[in-house]
């Protein structure tokens, strides 16, 4: 019998003191406690007390720079909702149902965006393909936190690049996102420059809001670069480093400043920020600050449900992720777009965020993964397949345009009552 068997309403995570994203594992997996020690403990180190014995550091997954994680632990998500369909309306034939739209002030083929990819190997890698993608499929992509310092301007010119020689009549856009050390190496001025189309203040992200961005390399000229740039530099008993960039102030001065310094690029300015306690306060915030500086705020990203590409601690992945969905039961309406992010990968999965109140969503590791199978293509082509299962949807709730389903939470049930509660959402379906 599997922990998840024995212990089902712990918050299942399949693993405890153990698992492939740190490489531990348990001696006998089979026979446990709660907490992950096995109920024969010999000390044999294995496991992730016994790597923290060894090496006096929190756990990172791994392999770093190869690989892209994500939380295990089973929290209430967009799946525990299920679409309840109409009977009565017009003849639809899902194929003629339109997903145009507009995201943040641009026309978008599809209520979809690629999250914001950053400076770390496995995103880098992909990042030319994302941006090309995107825009041969008309929807936005968000390049990342700490490209320039990581990349140099080159890094960052060559994704939007990519992005505006491919664009498809107007459609989608690029931005730029930056964090506290990106602002002050100047990367919107950049981005201004290579030709960009919005900017994104970044507030933190749902894997680990809170903390910065991270990153492990080998070289102390690298780390040098880092240290000099304001950067929180580590070095680790096998001789290699880790960056750590600071996560910022979220008050409003700081909060206001940020606006300021994005709206002065004369670009449409987004905001990313994790899903967390204050996210109905911090929309409030924003709504004010846009409304006296008369800025132009076009969108809210809000990230929740732990993964990335990054060095999140895997700790902090799985025990402080807040699924996304549940902030929008949590905040008032707002004047500008609201897309979540963090464990949607299907058209349905759009669907029901926007059921809940979102204007669309934004998606990470998904595209990682067409973009790692298929190159540009495989990201035009995963576009093309959500905004069909999307379309499908749509007909099942008798709505001609994408449109017409967002807010209609009352085709929605929740299958828990845990999940009604987060998602605001009854257990009852309504027939």
């Amino acid at each position: 019998m599997t922990q998840q068997e024995q212990y089902p309403l712990r918050g299942l995570r399949m693993h405890y003191n153990a698992s492939p994203a740190t490489g531990t594992r348990l001696l006998h997996p089979e026979h446990a406690t709660p907490n992950g020690i096995c109920v024969d403990c010999v000390q044999c180190g294995i496991c992730e007390v016994g790597r923290k014995a060894k090496t006096g550091q929190a756990l990172f997954p791994q392999p770093f720079g190869k690989t892209q994680f994500g939380a295990e632990k089973r929290l209430p998500g967009i799946k525990d909702l299920q679409v309840v369909p109409e009977l009565f309306g017009p003849d639809i034939l899902f194929h003629e149902v339109k997903t145009e739209t507009r995201i943040g002030g641009f026309r978008s083929r599809a209520p979809v965006s690629i999250a914001a990819m950053g400076s770390t190997q496995v995103a880098h890698s992909k990042g030319k393909a994302l941006s090309e993608g995107a825009a041969r499929a008309g929807i936005p992509v968000v390049i990342g936190e700490n490209v320039l310092i990581t990349h140099g301007p080159e890094g960052l010119e060559e994704r939007i690049r990519a992005f505006k020689e491919n664009q498809d009549d107007g459609y989608g856009a690029v931005v730029v996102q930056a964090n506290v050390h990106d602002r002050k190496l100047g990367v919107w001025k950049h981005a201004v420059e290579y030709g960009a189309d919005a900017v994104e203040v970044k507030l933190g992200q749902g894997a680990k809001q809170g903390l910065g961005g991270e990153i492990r390399f080998e070289s102390a000229e690298e780390a040098e670069k880092y240290s000099k740039a304001g950067y929180t530099i580590i070095k680790n008993p096998d001789g290699s480093w880790q960056r750590h960039a600071h996560p910022g102030e979220v008050s409003e001065e700081s909060v206001r400043q940020a606006l300021a310094e994005a709206a002065d690029t004369g670009l449409p300015v987004w905001v990313k920020t994790g899903a967390g306690k204050g996210v109905a306060r911090l929309v409030e915030l924003l709504e004010r600050i846009k409304k006296e500086e008369k800025i132009r705020l076009e969108c809210l990203t809000v990230d929740g449900h732990g993964g990335g590409t990054g060095m999140s601690p895997w700790l902090v992945m799985n025990e402080e992720n807040v699924p996304s969905a549940a902030a929008l039961a949590r905040m008032p309406k707002t004047s500008f777009d609201v897309l979540v992010a963090g464990g949607y990968s299907d058209g349905m999965d759009i669907a029901k965020a926007m059921m809940l109140g979102a204007k669309g969503v934004s998606m990470g590791r998904p595209f990682l993964i067409a973009a790692g199978t298929a190159g540009a293509e495989g990201v035009e082509n995963f576009v093309k397949a959500v905004s069909t299962e999307l379309k499908m949807a749509c007909a099942t709730l008798k709505a001609e345009d994408v449109a017409g389903i967002i807010g209609k939470k009352e085709n929605l049930v929740a299958l828990s009552r845990l999940a009604g509660e987060w998602f605001g959402v009854k257990t009852t379906p309504v027939l």
